[in-house]
């Protein structure tokens, strides 16, 4: 198992782009290093037969109902190339413990670049857990200790002990979702307003959200494992 290592020393040994993402506040909302803050360690080691009740890729997308074709559309073109993932060689092989909605944007523009990662990375597997089917291991990773918020990645050793995790969405579309709600929660929202807000989170992923989101958790595996731009140990 990898030692635990603090949010303050991984940016000690981290560039100062994933300094900004390790350090940033959590409110800005998706970094989390392994912690017993939020009940992780309930799932640290996780439970073997709960982890092989993960669905894989396939399984997934059988029982995907809402939004299909942008599953799809993510999955042919991850916007990621072998370069992106060449530090990730140099890592163990992880298991991604994926929890998530298929209704939820932050989902489905997401997790087919996590299954490509998966696919592509030697000995690397992904298991997804739909949310609302598996609220026990949900719990193990609530945004600030209350929300189940989607979705959600966490690495986890062959010894499956977690060693990092990401939740909801990058600081760049959380910026612009906290600007077009201007105060407000989506619970506030009117009709129309939530339908608008939904098209203009689904541009901002088409256009920049996307590849946002992997970089930041590319950022995090690369402070989390002491990698270098080529994979080496920083």
């Amino acid at each position: 198992m990898w030692p635990f290592h603090s949010r303050r020393f991984l940016a000690s040994r981290s560039t100062a782009a994933e300094r900004r993402i390790i350090m940033s506040p959590l409110t800005s909302p998706s970094v989390q290093t392994r912690r017993s803050a939020g009940g992780c360690s309930a799932m640290n080691p996780i439970d073997a037969t709960l982890l092989n009740r993960g669905l894989s890729w396939r399984e997934y997308r059988a029982t995907v109902e809402k939004n299909a074709d942008v599953f799809d559309r993510v999955y042919d073109d991850p916007g990621f190339d072998d370069a992106d993932l060449a530090p990730l060689h140099a890592v163990p092989p992880l298991t991604v413990v994926a929890i998530g909605e298929d209704w939820c944007p932050d989902v489905y523009h997401t997790l087919p670049a996590w299954v490509r990662v998966a696919e592509r990375l030697p000995g690397w597997e992904l298991k997804i857990f739909p949310r609302d089917q598996h609220p026990q291991l949900m719990d193990a990773f609530l945004y600030r200790g209350r929300a189940r918020r989607v979705p959600v990645y966490a690495f986890y050793d062959r010894r499956r002990y977690l060693q990092t995790w990401w939740s909801g969405r990058s600081a760049e579309a959380q910026r612009a979702v906290d600007g077009w709600l201007a105060g407000r929660t989506f619970d506030q929202l009117e009709p129309a307003e939530r339908a608008a807000l939904g098209k203009r989170l689904d541009a901002g992923y088409r256009e920049r959200f996307r590849r946002a989101n992997f970089d930041e958790i590319l950022a995090l595996l690369k402070a989390f494992f002491h990698l270098g731009p080529d994979g080496a140990g920083a």
